[in-house]
């Protein structure tokens, strides 16, 4: 359950990172 609740907000962080710098590019 922890892992789930650390895993999840911190792969969902992660994609809108990749977004921002796509869109930066």
């Amino acid at each position: 359950a922890v892992a789930l609740f650390i895993s999840v907000p911190t792969a969902f962080l992660l994609i809108i990172y990749v977004k921002t710098i796509s869109q930066s590019n």
